[in-house]
């Protein structure tokens, strides 16, 4: 059976509750040229909180080693697991509050409360039983986000910036040599423009802007 990749926390001394965005943490070599990031339910709004409960039975129990490679289990140093599923394209994030997946089958009892975000936290849940009754991630439950390519873009721009590109070279890069050729010196000046728009919501994006992209 396919080893999920377990990580422990790295054991400095604050709360990883309280750190900006995700969880600090030293992965092993195996996850170099995969990285996982666990994102604290705080900051992602469709993370799960979840009591785990050790199962009399498999049937209809949650097993963490069922998921192979595509499982992640972060250990704190409090002992709170955060459990991260993922194939490289879809993900879904579970934070065990009580109890451990780790050793063997589990029920998992669901911690909803309010209506703020119940909607994201629904949506896992519908994850969660199509990948448990299919054996895969269903692409339906993850629609396609159409700021994707000016997320990807705005990346791009802000790797130029960072390494000492000019806006023109920043445009070449993203829109080809012949575009910026026939533009960049033109009547109008939509292609400057377009690019330092690009850098402005990069910086804002990297000022922490990123987070409001998880509520």
């Amino acid at each position: 059976m396919p080893k999920y990749r377990a990580s422990k926390y790295s054991g400095l001394n604050f709360d990883p509750i309280f750190i900006l965005g995700g969880y600090p943490f030293v992965t092993d070599q195996a996850m170099q040229e995969h990285a996982r990031v666990f994102w604290r339910p705080q900051w992602d709004r469709s993370v799960l909180i979840v009591h785990a409960i050790p199962a009399y039975s498999r049937e209809h129990a949650f097993d963490v080693r069922a998921y192979g490679n595509w499982a992640n289990v972060l250990v704190a140093k409090d002992r709170c697991e955060i459990v991260l599923l993922t194939d490289g394209y879809h993900r879904l994030q579970m934070v065990v509050l009580q109890g451990t997946v780790l050793s063997g089958p589990v029920y998992l009892r669901y911690i909803l409360g309010g209506f703020e975000h119940l909607d994201l936290r629904i949506l896992s849940l519908r994850r969660l039983v199509g990948l448990h009754q299919k054996g895969r991630f269903m692409p339906g439950l993850y629609p396609k986000d159409t700021k994707v390519m000016r997320w990807v873009d705005a990346l791009r721009a802000y790797d130029g910036l960072r390494s000492g590109a000019s806006q023109r070279d920043i445009a070449v890069a993203l829109f080809g040599l012949d575009v910026v050729n026939a533009e960049w010196n033109g009547r109008s000046d939509f292609l400057r423009l377009r690019v330092q728009r690009l850098l402005a919501y990069a910086r804002q994006m990297a000022d922490g802007g990123y987070g409001q992209l998880l509520t």
